[in-house]
């Protein structure tokens, strides 16, 4: 199986999980009850005023401004060193993420959890928007890092940082009390769906009156 095939099949059964997943947590399914009810009991306990301030920080990282003032930041500077196309990659995964998200929660409405909240939050719980939003900004990041540094220990500790920051920023949903763990892995499978979509219109020819060809040739040149 060559590496298109590969993302297309990856692509599509991404999104029959995340559709099966979806209807579930709809449905207030007992399956994701007792998912959210095992984490939530693992997560959500034994706060300590310090803990929480530096979760509250780093919960943060992942937030929609955050991460698009960060987007907005990093695609200026791809533009300014001549990335053109990694700069396209990165701000499609973030618009794309961003845009879905808001039309799933008005569509599920789910309510945030009923137990306290220890961070502000006014807006509907599935999928975590904090979630696909630090996936949609740190691994299409990461992606761009692999071409654009060819040091073997430069990618290890980017690879490294992008993913604990990820599961960082998803437990600590979890931990202020703000979010179920069904929301969690909700955000994560959107954004994936995204970015394997956002990759194979990058790896595509002559679409509309553009001729991408991925990060990769830029990165080359």
């Amino acid at each position: 199986m060559n590496s298109k095939n590969f993302l297309w099949t990856s692509e599509i059964f991404l999104i029959i999980i995340f559709m099966i997943w979806t209807f579930l947590v709809a449905t207030n399914s007992v399956m994701i009850d007792h998912f959210d009810d095992f984490f939530i009991d693992i997560l959500y306990q034994n706060h300590s005023q310090a803990l929480l301030a530096k979760v509250r920080f780093l919960t943060n990282i992942g937030g929609t401004f955050w991460t698009i003032m960060i987007s907005v930041a990093i695609v200026i500077l791809l533009i300014i060193k001549k990335y053109y196309y990694a700069a396209i990659f990165l701000a499609s995964n973030k618009l794309i993420v961003v845009t879905l998200n808001t039309i799933i929660k008005d569509l599920i409405r789910r309510p945030r959890p009923d137990h306290h909240h220890f961070v502000f939050e006014s807006s509907l719980s599935y999928p975590s928007g904090h979630s696909s939003s630090a996936l949609s900004l740190y691994i299409p990041l990461l992606i761009i890092c692999w071409f654009i540094f060819k040091k073997i220990a430069s990618r290890i500790l980017f690879s490294t940082l992008a993913t604990l920051i990820i599961i960082t920023i998803g437990v600590s949903r979890i931990y202020l009390g703000v979010h179920y763990p069904s929301d969690i892995v909700g955000g994560y499978l959107l954004a994936l769906i995204v970015l394997i979509l956002c990759i194979l219109f990058m790896r595509s020819k002559n679409i509309f009156i553009l001729d991408l060809k991925g990060i990769k040739q830029q990165s080359d040149n």
